[in-house]
């Protein structure tokens, strides 16, 4: 059967367009969280969660990795007055951010602003497949229901003594016990990084998981350059899978240097996420790690995703935020290894109804609308800051 131009009209405009009309911050504190495996801190963590409700009652859900104060005044007093005023479609994510001054929340006013946007854009996306009754992933191509992880463990806070080589070895012998096949530490965490002490700390790991499990280093922007190769080629007979972000400010040209220095995998992009052009046009990475709650939301990371597939470059993912940044991973083409950081993976278990859990080296994508992750009920209530 042909459609006539009267079918065609009552299509394109039997879905009622949808305006934001409310959004909340919620401020928690002193959440419960289940500690690392040898040790009883942390055992309590914070967070932020962003609510926006639609004028038709659809709630998207929203959380951050960034939880300064600051964060929570731009958008009470800031951007969701603005957004409410203007009575933006939630389906319309490329609108938001021309409501306001590019110069203002592109860079000067840094990360905070970027946060506090990337919730915004997650709550959005979260309404659309809430609209539509379809998970995030498949808004933005399914390309597969399931994905890799990788567990970042041995993370010392709360004025906690730094993981001793037997400590990190201890656990990370637990971790695989449970089936876990690919375990990061971080190195550089020293005053003074020291790539030796680094190595011995890698090598202890090894010895103590065998040679099937994969490492990886995470060197959050500590170390100079001379550090990161010495380092890298130490490191090297250890069989490392890749080293994320390990000298300072992820300078392209010091990236492209240490890759020419080392056969092991370079990954970076979850911090200066706006150089990610500069990182591909120099050759500085394998890997390129956008994290949809710091770098400007899913909208901004599939622009990411997409330069790096021009230049065939996978995505990997380096943040705590993994069970957002599933979907990102399983929708794209290119899209990669998800983090299980422990302690924050903890925090979104404490948080949320249901949250994918590792199985045998992998995570399966939650086939329900939007991102499939509802606060627990009472949550809220029980922890919000100045009740």
């Amino acid at each position: 059967m042909m459609l006539n131009e009267t079918m065609l009209y009552k299509t394109s405009v039997a879905a009622p367009r949808q305006r934001i009309a409310r959004i909340s911050i919620h401020d928690l504190k002193d959440i419960p969280i289940a500690p690392p495996p040898y040790r009883d801190r942390p055992n309590t963590e914070g967070a932020l969660l962003l609510e926006m409700e639609t004028d038709d009652g659809i709630i998207g859900w929203a959380t951050s990795g960034y939880t300064h104060p600051v964060a929570i005044e731009l958008i009470e007093k800031y951007l969701a007055p603005r957004i409410i005023e203007e009575g933006v479609d939630p389906f319309r994510t490329d609108r938001i951010p021309q409501l306001f001054d590019r110069h203002t929340w592109e860079r000067p006013l840094g990360r905070v602003l970027i946060s506090a946007m990337a919730m915004i854009d997650i709550a959005c996306w979260d309404i659309k497949g809430k609209a539509v009754g379809r998970p995030v992933h498949h808004l933005i191509g399914g390309a597969r229901d399931r994905v890799p992880v990788y567990i970042t463990h041995g993370a010392a806070y709360d004025g906690a003594p730094v993981y001793s080589r037997e400590e990190l070895a201890a656990e990370a012998a637990h971790l695989v016990s449970l089936g876990y096949t690919h375990l990061k530490n971080t190195v550089g965490r020293q005053a003074i990084p020291d790539p030796i002490d680094d190595y011995h700390r890698m090598a202890a790991m090894r010895e103590a998981v065998g040679a099937d499990v994969k490492l990886s280093m995470d060197g959050n922007l500590r170390m100079t350059l001379p550090d990161a190769v010495r380092l890298c080629n130490l490191c090297e007979k250890l069989d490392i899978t890749f080293i994320e972000e390990p000298v300072h400010y992820n300078e392209p040209r010091n990236l492209a240097h240490l890759r020419s220095q080392t056969s092991i995998r370079v990954a970076a992009a979850e911090n200066e996420h706006y150089k990610a052009r500069d990182y591909l046009e120099a050759g500085s990475v394998d890997y390129l790690q956008p994290n949809i709650n710091n770098d400007g939301g899913l909208t901004a990371s599939l622009r990411i995703a997409a330069q790096a597939r021009a230049y065939n470059v996978p995505l990997s993912h380096g943040n705590g935020n993994g069970p957002h940044n599933i979907a990102l991973h399983a929708g794209v083409l290119n899209g990669g290894l998800v983090e299980y950081h422990f302690h924050k993976w903890m925090t979104y278990n404490a948080l949320f109804e249901e949250v994918p859990q590792p199985d045998k080296g992998w995570l399966n994508v939650s086939q329900k609308p939007g991102f499939g992750l509802e606060p627990k009920d009472g949550i809220i209530k029980e922890y919000k800051r100045n009740n």
